[in-house]
């Protein structure tokens, strides 16, 4: 699919595109089709644009006779996605797997830098906005997390733990391409700026992970420590009925109500280990 849009509106010939001033050119989903018309009508190589449609391809920003390229990385329904922007005098070119949603507004049309500084603006708003997102996520997984009485999952925190790393990659790659550019420098202090933030945040994830594994052992350990005690507890009343349950001859085993004196004997020992343990202060 290719848009094509200048200061008087839509454009449907892309090979006209040009012809009435400077234009936006937003192509996505594109097939070999659209990728040769591009091609032919505009010089770009085929091989640059198919970069732009490569998810993995690295951040990078060349600089040719006629044109810049800037290979970038944007969020698309918040999944990091890798966009090409083609700047021109004649034109800005946007490429991507899906569509960018980028609106030119009327006042963008006077000059290809500046429509390019706000597709940039547009990119860096986007993480932004998504930070802002996560941001309010970490802060209910920590409230959970303090909260003894809630069982959290920590699947949770891994999820967004792996949510910043991809940003993270995608906003230092970012930061590489807009510092080999021009007049650019306060869009560059803006990121840097959302570097620290997403740094922030995965320090307060790890916090938070420690936290969890810390009460999960604490949780682990009260438990441990209860099947400590029932079988301390029980201990000496099972030694007892183990030496009586022996067939031989033993004290008070012919004597009448032995049975009571022996249970007696058991409910005796139990509850003077109990009274060791509160003592003790380990109950």
């Amino acid at each position: 699919m290719i848009e094509v849009i200048n200061s008087k509106g839509s454009v449907s010939d892309v090979s006209k595109a040009v012809s009435s001033g400077l234009a936006y050119i937003n192509a996505y989903d594109l097939d070999n089709k659209d990728l040769n018309l591009l091609s032919k009508t505009f010089g770009i190589s085929e091989y640059i644009l198919k970069d732009f449609l490569d998810p993995r391809e690295l951040p990078r920003f060349e600089k040719e006779k006629t044109h810049e390229i800037l290979i970038m990385k944007c969020l698309t329904n918040d999944k990091v996605k890798t966009l090409g922007v083609i700047k021109h005098s004649k034109y800005i070119m946007t490429v991507s797997g899906e569509k960018f949603d980028f609106r030119a507004e009327a006042d963008y049309f006077k000059d290809s830098s500046f429509m390019l500084k706000k597709i940039v603006y547009k990119i860096i708003k986007d993480f932004y906005d998504n930070l802002e997102k996560i941001e309010d996520d970490v802060n209910y997984v920590e409230d959970i997390t303090f909260d003894m009485k809630t069982d959290d999952d920590p699947r949770e925190i891994f999820k967004l733990k792996k949510l910043l790393f991809y940003r993270r990659k995608a906003l230092n790659g970012n930061k590489t391409v807009i510092s080999n550019m021009n007049d650019l420098n306060d869009i560059s202090i803006e990121l840097s700026q959302l570097v620290d933030t997403e740094n922030t945040l995965t320090s307060r994830l790890t916090e938070i992970m420690n936290m969890h594994m810390t009460y999960t052992s604490n949780k682990l350990n009260e438990t441990m420590k209860g099947f400590t005690i029932i079988a301390s507890l029980i201990l000496i009343p099972t030694l007892i009925s183990g030496i009586y349950g022996m067939n031989v001859l033993l004290p008070l085993g012919n004597l009448k109500g032995s049975f009571y004196i022996i249970l007696g004997m058991m409910v005796i020992s139990i509850i003077i280990l109990l009274t060791y343990l509160k003592i003790r202060k380990w109950i």
